[in-house]
């Protein structure tokens, strides 16, 4: 999340709302190569799959949090733009996630359309990786601040990796390799808004799923996050608000985090809905650092180590590359149909 004085903007986050309680891992200790904070993170990756990564008081967590509150700021800008101009950049899944998501484009469990609209610009896009492709002007003008958040949050996102690599008894630089910066993949900036609701109106916004791709990174200030803690029934008694911190980025592990690992790594089934108490009268904006495996990587189990569990008798890996795989979610989620299992033990929703 930004720093302290873009709370500012907003009321407390109430304390009376059944919260969940994530554990705080110090980029800076990582970064130090801190074991005891190394084996932290990965006991939060095996329990929860969700943790905060406290940024402040490294120097790279610094300028991704500076990096951030930049595209922060123009993420608004371009989700205020005339929605006539937005609409020109709509996005089409599953052949496509980038561009423009207006609301209702999604359902709801119950059919109702979804409340949120978001911009999603290509890291493959603006680093030059790819075909550059069709974007409003403003994010045309401030490609620089884009290539610099994209180029810091994957710095930091490698900390957590090198990491994993290690707990999992895998080469050094293995995760790294699957998701790098040269080749094409779909790892994505996601600018979100969700706009207040009236009164006896406030819910769900976007419903419960599991994200595609390999880490999640996000940065925002308002509540209206939910978790589903493993094991727990999807009932909305059971969910719990996620507290947004200054100078901390939550991240999420995603599906391929957990079809690499066989199961050991957790992939948190979460939704949003209004923010609680007062913050529920303003807009809720957000970004999300969606980090993807090179499209032609497998998201077979590794191998080669003594910790990721084996293939069970009769147990089949996916046969698909990550570009297939993706394809293969988005289509799920866009039409509501359920996964019979998640790697979490219940069943996920998407």
């Amino acid at each position: 999340m930004p720093t302290a004085k873009y709370f500012n903007r907003y009321p407390d986050f109430p304390s009376d709302v059944a919260t969940a309680n994530l554990p705080r891992i110090s980029l800076g200790k990582l970064t130090g190569n801190d074991d005891s904070e190394s084996s932290k993170l990965f006991q939060a990756c095996k329990t929860s799959g969700f943790f905060l990564l406290d940024l402040s008081g490294s120097s790279e967590g610094e300028t991704a949090l500076k990096d951030a509150e930049a595209v922060f700021d123009l993420g608004q800008e371009i989700l205020d733009l005339k929605q006539e101009e937005l609409m020109k950049y709509l996005y089409r899944p599953p052949e496509s996630l980038f561009g423009y998501k207006c609301t209702g484009q999604l359902k709801l469990e119950d059919g109702s359309s979804d409340r949120i609209d978001f911009y999603t610009v290509g890291q493959d896009d603006m680093l030059g990786t790819s075909t550059p492709r069709s974007n409003p002007e403003l994010i045309l003008a401030n490609r620089k601040t884009f290539q610099d958040f994209f180029h810091h949050v994957h710095g930091v996102v490698c900390h957590l990796f090198y990491h994993l690599d290690k707990q999992l008894d895998l080469p050094p630089g293995t995760l790294a390799s699957l998701n790098p910066q040269d080749k094409i993949s779909g790892t994505s900036l996601r600018m979100l808004r969700c706009l207040p609701q009236p009164v006896g109106n406030h819910g769900v916004n976007l419903l419960g799923h599991t994200d595609i791709g390999s880490i999640t990174m996000l940065f925002n200030i308002a509540g209206g996050l939910q978790v589903l803690p493993a094991g727990a029934e999807d009932i909305d008694e059971n969910w719990r608000y996620v507290r947004p911190e200054p100078g901390c980025a939550l991240i999420n592990l995603r599906d391929t985090m957990a079809e690499w690992s066989g199961g050991l790594l957790q992939t948190p089934l979460h939704r949003v809905t209004t923010p609680p108490g007062q913050q529920a009268g303003y807009t809720r904006y957000s970004l999300a650092y969606l980090v993807r495996p090179n499209g032609d990587a497998s998201v077979r189990r590794l191998g080669g180590g003594k910790v990721i569990p084996p293939l069970a008798a009769g147990e089949q890996d996916e046969d698909l590359c990550a570009r297939e795989w993706e394809t293969k979610r988005a289509a799920e989620i866009i039409s509501g149909k359920k996964r019979e299992k998640g790697k979490m033990g219940h069943q996920i929703k998407v």
